[in-house]
């Protein structure tokens, strides 16, 4: 048996207790360290895991379907289990060798949004500002504003290094002058919302000028598309 379980948005508190009941089960667990930082420790809990990075989840995942047929083993990923592709990848290859997948669903920044006051329904697609240079996460953006929905950005991680607050506001505003199709400026609204689920959290709205010092990192960003009259007195609230 194969278990994908959701690790929550913070740390091991977050962890569903089905999903902590299965990985206690387990011979083999796993903890999926490069889709986002995860704050916990899975020792705390009694369980004793292995890090998997993304070679192992990209190149390696043959061996632990492998060892899923005879024991069973569990792989936990920060937020929900099945946000990132990769994981889904996971599913398929291990239903190719008839191993049995369960997955143990838990809270991600798709469901923490709601916090911000944002209707989930009225969000468009989702785009990631990379430190690479692009014009994917602009297009997305005007793709979402024509259909006058909210536009999540996701900032990049990488192995040595985290994207601030501040690092993927100035990329979008170099994505516009670059551009140049007046989506943004500097008195651009913004919700910046950083290190849900934790008590460490950061949640304001203002212009993307007020937050261009702001070094806070595991953040998302939210343009909003167009306000209900609720959405608007819950964001003025923040």
């Amino acid at each position: 048996m194969l278990y994908l379980i959701g690790a929550g948005l913070w740390d091991e508190g977050d962890i569903p207790l089905k999903g902590i009941e299965a990985a206690k089960r387990c011979q083999k667990v796993y903890i999926e360290r490069y889709t986002s930082l995860w704050k916990g420790d899975l020792a705390r809990l009694g369980i004793k895991s292995e890090d998997f990075i993304r070679r192992d989840m990209e190149e390696n995942v043959q061996k632990v379907i492998k060892e899923a047929k005879e024991k069973n083993v569990a792989i936990l990923v920060p937020g929900d289990a099945l946000i990132a592709t990769t994981h889904s990848t996971v599913i398929m290859e291990a239903k190719k060798e008839g191993v049995k997948v369960e997955i143990i669903h838990a809270s991600s920044i798709f469901s923490a949004i709601g916090e911000t006051g944002l209707q989930i329904y009225k969000f468009g697609k989702t785009a990631t500002i990379p430190y690479a240079e692009t014009e994917a996460p602009y297009k997305i953006l005007e793709q979402n504003f024509s259909i006058g929905a909210h536009t999540l950005f996701l900032l990049d991680i990488t192995p040595v290094r985290l994207m601030t607050c501040s690092e993927g506001l100035k990329k979008l505003l170099e994505m516009e002058a670059k551009f140049g199709k007046k989506l943004l400026s500097k008195d651009t609204k913004v919700v910046v919302f950083c290190r849900a689920g934790s008590s460490e959290k950061v949640l304001k709205y203002g212009k993307i000028e007020d937050f261009l010092g702001l070094e806070c990192t595991l953040c998302v960003l939210i343009i909003p598309g167009q306000l209900h009259f609720a959405e608007k007195e819950y964001l003025e609230s923040l």
